[in-house]
């Protein structure tokens, strides 16, 4: 530059700018100085900020599964608290089992002893419903799956244990039947025929025990000389024995029909030990003579239209799967085959109407190898062959409650007590081969046998007799990673008395019936429960491995819940661990070194005083070229 140019001062330029490009980095120092981060805007480095914050992001995400991870194992030990608690209440039963098949007790003892196992009972259902954590339901079988019946007329479901989301179509094909027992001695005064008895007319004395058995389960009545009838069928029905009592028409004969339909609750008296059941003439002989059902006769000897016992029958159902058609293809029905009954999964039989895994995993091959259209499996490609429910998961894990209305509905109770339960394996079509007549391939339709005396709109017999059965799984999903699908599904398990196998539960809100008639007494089908008795040595021996099998299942349950809260300690280990190291290599990436930029600092402030210094100098250069003016 020359010595007297003064429009441009290039010297003062130069200085400006090395000054203000010192002041920049003295700037990003003093902010990476106050806020310990290297990167505090992508221009900072670019690379660097992208890593940097997708590192946050699994940072972040990690600290949140590590609290959902310790929120899981609050979740777990407060379901595993109170299952200690059902340990407890289940031992103490096993007890009390242990102590009634001692014959050291009478009966009186043991109906004491079996009022506390009821309490226990309604204990364990009281525990299993309650249980709760964040208002969620752990231990009824809600935190395993929802089972949703759209017909709660015709059956109700249960999730216990781990299931596949599936639709069904469930066609009761044969409603199980109720058994009836009629007393057959015309219970009247001797002396004038037309006064109600008192018991002592027909040899009891003081007090004695009619013991009554349904599904092996024994409850002991007291019966006493001077009750009348009415007084029996009150004590009867408030004992819960698994029977309703009530009167014939005339007031006189007792009948006994069981709260639960099928061969499993067909009623007996034991040894009738006192002799009871034989004087009211509900069997013959000192013992149980229930091999085959007997007429009820008049005073004359003629045979009346109903029977003096007529035994349970097995509940059968078809499924059909509506949903994995391509696992299991099947056809949804037609009008004259309702739910697919030519082709679905299976056809199951129950000697009740509770069908458990037990009965959903082993179809029957037909109704009867004489029928012409028994039930045909799954074809596949024009082959057919078994389904293997077991490996697919459908039907595991639930259990399926044919309502008791339909065994007890108007249309069972018919004169001729030999069609109740028949109604159902029969399709009314309005367009079949009538009864016995061979169609156009020489085959009797037998589809076309509907009872004269069942006379029901076709719409009404379909929505009674099949419906949709809705299952999903519901298992309690745990996040426990940063990323998607990082989660754990948690089994709960179902607690509840009818689940563990110590209890009963009816379900019904209809009528009751003796097998022609109303029951007198007007019961209704009360909220029922049968409990396993202890009021016999022989039932207290049975309830004893009953009980340990509960024992086992609640332990199963412990069992894996602790397994489960042992995986997530180790998944809270595993992520702080991950947390420690990830947050370490993103500092390395973020955060600034401090005794470098101090020193980079201290650097720039000398070079701030020095360029300031030296702009000075450079704009005080162009006044000596005012000396050659003087």
């Amino acid at each position: 530059m020359s010595f007297g140019t003064i429009y441009h001062n290039t010297s003062a330029v130069n200085a400006l700018r090395n000054l203000q490009s010192t002041d920049r980095q003295m700037t990003t120092s003093f902010a990476r100085l106050a806020s310990g981060l290297r990167i505090n805007r992508a221009a900072d480095d670019v690379a660097g900020l992208a890593v940097s914050e997708k590192m946050r992001a699994q940072i972040s995400g990690i600290n949140q599964s590590k609290q959902n991870s310790q929120d899981g194992i609050s979740m777990i030990q407060t379901a595993e608290g109170v299952l200690d608690t059902a340990h407890a209440v289940l031992q103490r039963m096993r007890a009390l089992a242990v102590e009634a098949a001692n014959d050291s007790y009478t009966s009186y003892d043991r109906t004491q002893i079996q009022n506390e196992i009821n309490q226990l009972v309604e204990e364990l259902e009281r525990v299993a419903q309650y249980t709760e954590f964040n208002t969620m339901k752990l231990l009824n079988g809600n935190c395993l799956g929802k089972a949703n019946v759209n017909n709660l007329f015709s059956a109700q479901a249960e999730v216990v244990g781990k299931v596949e989301n599936a639709d069904y179509s469930v066609t009761i094909l044969d409603a199980g039947t109720a058994c009836n027992i009629h007393g057959t001695s015309n219970l009247t005064d001797g002396e004038d025929p037309d006064t109600l008895l008192t018991l002592k007319d027909i040899g009891i004395i003081d007090r004695q025990e009619l013991h009554i058995y349904s599904a092996g389960v024994a409850t002991i009545i007291e019966v006493y000389a001077d009750d009348s009838l009415t007084d029996l069928v009150n004590r009867i029905n408030k004992s819960r024995a698994g029977v309703v009592a009530g009167l014939d028409s005339e007031g006189n004969d007792l009948t006994l029909t069981a709260l639960h339909s099928g061969s499993r609750f067909n009623i007996s008296f034991g040894d009738d030990p006192d002799g009871i059941a034989t004087k009211l003439g509900l069997c013959y002989g000192t013992k149980n003579d229930l091999s085959s059902p007997r007429f009820a006769q008049d005073l004359a000897g003629n045979n009346l239209t109903h029977k003096t016992f007529t035994s349970g029958t097995d509940t059968i159902i078809s499924i059909t799967n509506i949903t994995l058609q391509s696992m299991f293809p099947t056809e949804p029905g037609s009008p004259s085959r309702p739910g697919g009954y030519g082709q679905s999964l299976g056809v199951f039989r129950s000697d009740c109407d509770i069908f458990t895994e037990k009965e959903l995993m082993n179809p029957i091959n037909s109704l009867d190898p004489a029928d012409t259209l028994r039930p045909l499996w799954p074809s596949v490609n024009g082959v057919s062959d078994k389904v293997n429910l077991t490996e697919s998961l459908l039907l595991k894990g639930i259990v399926l409650y044919i309502d008791e209305q339909i065994d007890y509905g108007v249309m069972q109770q018919t004169n001729d007590d030999d069609s109740e339960g028949d109604w159902t394996a029969y399709y009314p079509d309005p367009n079949a081969t009538p009864a016995g007549d061979a169609g156009s391939n020489g085959e009797t339709d037998h589809r076309a046998r509907v009872p004269e005396e069942m006379e029901l709109a076709y719409a009404n017999y379909y929505t009674l007799t099949s419906f949709k059965l809705s299952i999903r799984d519901s298992r309690p999903v745990y996040h426990i990673g940063p990323n998607e699908d990082q989660t754990i599904n948690v089994d709960f398990g179902n607690i509840r008395p009818e689940v563990l196998g110590l209890t009963v539960n009816l379900r019904s809100s209809g009528n009751f019936y003796n097998g022609k008639d109303v029951l007198l007494t007007g019961a209704k089908a009360p909220d029922f429960r049968l409990n396993i008795s202890l009021q016999t040595q022989q039932c207290a021996e049975a309830a004893i491995t009953t009980i340990d099998n509960a024992i086992k299942t609640v332990s199963a349950y412990r069992s894996r819940l602790g397994s489960y809260q042992q995986a997530l300690n180790h998944s809270v280990h595993y992520l702080e661990v991950a947390d420690e190291n990830m947050t370490s290599a993103e500092s390395r990436i973020r955060d600034v070194d401090m005794a470098e930029e101090i020193t980079n600092l201290t650097r720039h402030q000398i070079l701030i005083q020095s360029g300031t210094a030296m702009l000075a100098q450079a704009n005080a250069r162009h006044q000596m070229v005012l000396q050659l003016l003087q």
